[in-house]
């Protein structure tokens, strides 16, 4: 009975392999491609970040005496490495450079990008900036619907401050006043900037009745 247990098994396992052979081999070739699959991403990824974090070495070092150097170098990064954390402070400090030579609408086009594609925090200071520039141009309403968010990533007190000096251009000064005193309260009590903010309470004079 032994034998003839181990023949049927054997039948058995033959028509099943050539019933489904084809699919296991096929099964196997899948799971060992998505292995090597991963581990190809897994080093493309760490790649592509040290190749970043190089790149923007070179920026960093170009952009005050080789400006359109950096700006080139940044603009690598934006493009061609904008999954990694560098292309975001890549926008940031492309918007730098262009602010400080005088070009307003390529700094608000690379704090856009930056604010479109980077991941915290770096979106978070691009909206900031952005809201920044908008409130110097005098477009007090967009700079308005640019910091109304909930989740402020950590930057309460640098939202609380543009939200102060946003109110203060539209002559609320006792709606700045709160927000101005909201900032100070997340500020911590050792930071130089604390002092500029108080300045900027004081400079509103005396609160006003309502």
């Amino acid at each position: 009975m032994a034998d003839y247990s181990d023949q049927e098994q054997a039948e058995k396992l033959s028509a099943w392999w050539k019933q489904n052979g084809t699919s296991a081999i096929a099964g196997v070739a899948i799971g060992v491609a998505l292995l090597f699959g991963y581990r190809y991403w897994i080093q493309h990824q760490e790649q592509q970040r040290v190749e970043a974090s190089v790149l923007y070495e070179q920026l960093l070092a170009a952009r005050t005496q080789q400006p359109a150097d950096a700006i080139a170098k940044a603009n690598m990064l934006m493009k061609e490495y904008a999954g990694t954390p560098y292309a975001g402070m890549a926008g940031l400090t492309l918007a730098r450079i262009q602010y400080d030579r005088g070009d307003r609408a390529a700094a608000r086009s690379a704090l856009q990008w930056t604010l479109a594609n980077a991941k915290e925090p770096a979106a978070h200071a691009a909206r900031l900036r952005l809201a920044r520039l908008q409130l110097e141009a005098g477009e007090a309403e967009a700079a308005r619907a640019l910091l109304s968010v909930k989740d402020m990533g950590g930057f309460d007190a640098e939202y609380q401050e543009l939200r102060g000096d946003l109110l203060r251009a539209q002559g609320q000064p006792n709606d700045a006043r709160v927000a101005y005193r909201e900032a100070i309260r997340r500020t911590p009590a050792d930071a130089a900037y604390l002092r500029l903010l108080t300045m900027k309470l004081d400079d509103l004079g005396p609160e006003e009745s309502r």
